[in-house]
């Protein structure tokens, strides 16, 4: 694998290693076959001729001097397509009207070249203009029959932009077949919240023309200084008129940011030094909210392609993580080399992190399950349309679902947090505000229930930005909130309902794994007692803070149901603490690990920094996988060195920035060294076994 800080011009010897050349021959060495051109430095030979390609003004002429020649990087953008990147930072681009060839300042469709053929020769084609690359007498030009080259491996190419992973070393591989593995897992990601919120979120985790696209100057979207970041001001600010600094490639000076909700904090790059720091199992929420879309929609417009209905919103982002797989593996160098796969079952899962990868886990977390709206009381979905959606988001890959997010549905009552706006939601969802009683005097692992002090006079007399957005929504209504004891948390009443029942016993049937945060607390317990009176017990599982309370005995519970719980990732400090809270409350029956649901590009603040209690700053470079804190689970395990990670202009410190993005986490493995030790790493890196021992438990029933 390649992880320099920008992807370079590689020199020859190492070029040849990773494109599988041979220096045997007196020919120059070429790519054994078109994935394998990704990412390295080579010149264009005309085969038919012999001549190379040149850079000659705005188009490319032909000579017969190798000294001559262009280099050009190359970038894919997809299996088997390529940028032709050249030393000025140019692009080889079709002109579709005049059927030639220029140097393109920028990448963009006519940029794109599909390569094909076998070693040693290539054909280019360009399907914006449906007409493949040709050598003429004068130069580079189109024909609908393209000519043969061949792509000889060369130096001192231009560097194409590129965030780096500013590690060293190689991660490394699984036990084997029939060993636990070792890694450790991420319960709760949002990768494909690349349309989240109809516009609220920007950013992608990857862009075919590359970084500058996928993470470029947010104004797009959210208008100058981010003042069209409503739901994103709100939620951060609690001040829809709030401002942010819109730049982000190469500057990032605003965003990313561990309490920017907004903006994409999971891109590729990121991803991948979070696996080289050891994480093997990612669990991947498609996610929607039909209701705050909408009201970002209407704001801003939608993005393209892109629609508010939640189950349409699901189906699009399954495409979209397929997309990125093809991605990553475009840039390792063909179908399945890439460190990123798809899994569906806990023995793709194990085979995938034996071979040393990531394994990724699909879930769904809507409000609107199975299109299971509730409207004025009216449930929009019935047993069929459950079945129907079930089988299909089965057959997509679908493994874990939550019945409950943010609003009431049509299968229960959600738990209760972010008290005002949520309510306000709830209420245009739904046609309803939250109804609810003073939650249970009992001892948590999670507090049930939020504060709603206050919410009436704020809502219906106040002047501030907040209030006049609410009474917008509210069309001037003088429709007013029930009022709420502000002395005690308050939980919601409603809970599970004949179909969400009839969804909780068909889960069960289809083996697909149950979340139980997000539900009311009540709705939890009644869900625990149809997952107890299944022989064996089914487990179910809690994967990001228990959202809307577990009390003490429901988190018993859900470990004897063979389930686990794992915590809302915070930094070294937060995970110890919440680790040494609920590891005494496991079922010694079964294998414990404990990981976490960073819930990024959901919505979910990231960790903060440390605080002035750490017990030592992290120190950079450091080094993972060596010495006593890792004890004998790691021995063999090559030693991998982390710098601070660079994006663009932006040097990142966790000790200043917080989990600023997911390019962090292998600095947060360093806060938990610090702060707990070997107990913590080795509860860390046995949170993927765990997983997957709950996940056999519910398929192998």
């Amino acid at each position: 694998m390649k992880h320099p800080v920008l992807y370079a011009c590689c020199a020859s010897a190492v070029l040849l290693a990773a494109c599988g050349h041979s220096s045997s021959t007196s020919e120059a060495p070429v790519a054994k076959d078109r994935y394998a051109l990704a990412n390295g430095c080579f010149v264009l030979r005309d085969d038919g001729s012999g001549r190379y390609v040149q850079r000659s003004g705005d188009t490319y002429a032909l000579t017969p001097d190798v000294a001559r020649a262009e280099p050009f990087f190359f970038k894919p953008t997809a299996l088997g397509r390529y940028l032709l990147y050249g030393r000025d930072a140019h692009f080889v681009a079709a002109l579709p009207r005049a059927r030639g060839v220029t140097a393109a300042a920028s990448a963009d469709e006519s940029a794109d070249w599909t390569i094909d053929g076998e070693a040693p020769l290539y054909t280019l084609r360009s399907d914006e203009v449906d007409a493949s690359l040709v050598a003429g007498e004068a130069g580079l030009q189109l024909a609908d029959a393209g000519s043969d080259f061949r792509f000889e491996a060369a130096q001192d190419c231009a560097s194409f932009p590129e965030i780096g992973t500013n590690a060293s070393g190689t991660t490394y591989r699984g036990r084997g077949v029939g060993q636990p593995v070792v890694g450790f897992a991420d319960s709760h990601l949002h990768i494909t919240a690349t349309d989240f919120l109809g516009g609220t979120h920007y950013g992608r985790p990857f862009h075919r023309y590359g970084v500058t696209e996928a993470l470029k100057d947010c104004v797009v979207q959210h208008g100058p200084a981010g003042t069209l970041d409503l739901v994103g001001n709100l939620y951060v600010y609690t001040n829809p008129l709030a401002t942010h600094e819109t730049q982000g490639w190469p500057s990032f000076h605003d965003w990313p940011s561990w309490k920017s909700l907004t903006h994409e904090q999971t891109y590729y790059k990121w991803l991948e030094r979070a696996w080289l720091a050891g994480q093997r199992l990612t669990i991947n929420f498609l996610v929607q909210n039909e209701t705050l879309c909408n009201i970002e929609a209407n704001t801003v417009g939608l993005s393209p392609g892109e629609n508010c209905n939640e189950m349409d919103a699901a189906r699009l982002q399954v495409q979209q993580i397929h997309d990125l797989q093809d991605y990553i593996d475009a840039q390792e160098g063909g179908p399945g080399k890439g460190w990123f796969r798809l899994v569906d079952s806990p023995a793709a899962a194990r085979r995938v992190i034996n071979e040393g990868k990531m394994a990724v886990v699909l879930g769904i977390e809507n409000s609107h399950l199975f299109d299971c709206a509730l409207k004025v009381g009216i449930p929009q979905c019935d047993k069929e349309t459950i079945d129907r959606e079930l089988d299909e988001f089965y057959a997509l890959g679908v493994r874990t679902v939550f019945p409950m997010h943010e609003f009431n549905n049509a299968l229960g009552g959600n738990g209760l947090f972010n008290g005002l706006i949520l309510n306000v939601g709830n209420f245009i969802d739904t046609g309803s505000f939250w109804q609810t009683y003073d939650c249970p005097d009992q001892p948590y692992l999670y507090q049930g229930g939020t504060k709603m002090t206050g919410v009436p006079l704020v809502l219906l007399n106040g002047s501030d930005p907040l209030s006049l957005f609410v009474q917008n929504v509210l069309n001037g209504s003088p429709v007013g909130l029930p009022v709420y004891d502000p002395s005690t948390n308050q939980c919601n009443t409603r809970t599970l309902t004949d179909l969400g029942r009839y969804l909780i016993q068909r889960l069960i049937d289809k083996k697909v794994m149950i979340e139980v945060d997000h539900m009311e607390l009540k709705m939890k317990s009644e869900v625990l007692d149809i997952a107890e009176a299944q022989t064996p017990s089914y487990p179910v599982m809690s994967s990001h803070g228990g959202h809307g309370g577990v009390s003490i005995e429901q988190a018993q519970r859900i470990f004897r149901t063979g389930g686990l719980i794992f915590d809302y990732k915070g930094n070294g400090q937060g995970y110890v603490e919440a680790l040494q809270k609920t590891e005494p409350l496991h079922d010694p029956r079964y294998f414990f690990g404990f990981g976490f649901g960073a819930d990024t590009n959901g919505m979910g603040t990231q960790a903060r920094p440390r605080n002035e209690q750490k017990k030592a700053p992290v120190q950079y470079p450091f080094t993972l996988f060596q010495g006593p804190d890792w004890g004998p689970q790691f021995n063999g395990f090559k030693p991998v060195s982390f710098d601070h990670q660079q994006s663009g202009e932006r040097v990142y410190d966790t000790d200043v920035d917080g989990f600023a993005h997911y390019g962090m986490m292998a600095d947060f493995v360093e806060e938990v060294r610090i702060e707990g030790g070997k107990p913590a790493l080795d509860a860390l890196y046995n949170s993927a076994e765990a997983y997957l021992q709950m996940w056999e438990r519910a398929e192998n029933r």
